[in-house]
């Protein structure tokens, strides 16, 4: 097997990882517990080789490739230990058993319905968002705010479920 315009330190490697593929395998197995994920160590660690190989040959190749094929794999278990594998079509059940899907596609959703909320809020006027704010983020007592701004209890709350009113009209709006 010859690499075309390879470097021969990267041949080596990589011969000697074809040549004693099946024991490499074996030792990505042994930590990421995956045929699929050793599979996919094994090929990193080819990438690796051909990517960035040693300026010269190791003294033992054999120890070496096995050296960088357990490292990938330490990096495979880490780059994918908080994430929970999970079909699209079961994450009602996921959400049942309150456990936080690490799913792409719920991620932009959320950051949709966010965004989608933030324009609701910044179209109001800031006097409206600033009352907002304060009575749902500050925890600050609507009585309060009224006898600051010269309002009436009862105004402040209007605003208050206004501006909710809009938000969560934003929100519907995402989730249709």
């Amino acid at each position: 097997m010859s690499l075309p315009h390879q470097d021969p330190v990267c041949e080596l490697l990589i011969r000697e990882l074809v040549a004693r593929r099946k024991l490499h395998l074996c030792e990505a197995l042994k930590v990421v517990k995956q045929r699929e994920a050793a599979e996919d160590v094994l090929q990193n660690t080819a990438l690796k080789c051909m990517i960035k190989p040693p300026s010269q040959a190791p003294s033992n190749l054999k120890c070496y490739i096995a050296k960088m094929v357990r490292n990938a794999s330490i990096d495979y278990l880490r780059k994918h230990k908080r994430e929970l594998p999970t079909d699209f079509d079961d994450e009602a059940v996921t959400g049942c058993a309150e456990i936080t899907s690490i799913c792409g596609r719920v991620h932009l959703e959320d950051k949709q319905t966010l965004c989608e909320v933030i324009k609701a809020l910044c179209a109001q006027s800031e006097r409206k968002q600033d009352i907002f704010l304060r009575c749902r983020l500050k925890d600050e007592r609507q009585k309060d705010i009224a006898a600051e701004l010269g309002l009436s209890p009862a105004r402040i709350n209007g605003v208050v479920k206004q501006v909710e009113g809009a938000c969560n009209a934003a929100i519907a709006r995402t989730e249709m």
